[in-house]
């Protein structure tokens, strides 16, 4: 197994999509321009955000990351937990690059996230998991859930998103 933490020297690899929710990848071949993404879209009362993931940095270094699209706003208060299914001995991170949902770190199994002051409509928030394990056999399934529903990808060192 190899770990993602920070001092990795590659750059973070992660899970081949499994909900019914999360979309198909799609790599285009090498260079800044190729990007895979996913999501999943949940309307709650008369608000709505589409959960989703990308491939982020330079086409040597990319680093798959989370996203939260607020199509309509999110309300103050709102809620994320990220998870994995396969454990490392490093304590989960999430950092995020917006200040509408602030960096975490959790346990070894998972990380939970807020929006304290919510997130205005048109705002897209990412959110780069570190310190998950990127397996050489089977799958390590990344999953966020919370306001918006939830997207995962299953992720092996033979099967990464970037």
């Amino acid at each position: 197994m190899r770990d993602t933490t920070w001092r990795s020297g590659r750059g973070l690899l992660s899970v081949a999509g499994a909900l019914a929710l999360s979309a198909t990848a799609l790599l285009a071949g090498g260079g800044a321009a190729g990007a895979a993404t996913g999501s999943g879209t949940a309307s709650v009362g008369a608000r709505s955000a589409t959960l989703g993931w990308t491939c982020t940095g330079p086409s040597y270094n990319r680093a798959f990351t989370f996203t939260v699209n607020s199509t309509t706003g999110v309300p103050a208060g709102s809620t994320w937990k990220f998870t994995v299914t396969r454990t490392s001995s490093y304590g989960l991170k999430v950092t995020s690059a917006s200040a509408y949902v602030p960096s975490a770190s959790g346990s070894t199994a998972q990380v939970n996230l807020s929006a304290p002051g919510g997130v205005p409509a048109g705002t897209t928030v990412a959110l780069r998991p570190t310190n998950y394990l990127v397996p050489t056999s089977g799958y390590n399934t990344l999953t966020l859930s919370g306001y918006g529903g939830s997207v995962s990808y299953a992720m092996s060192t033979g099967n990464p998103p970037c």
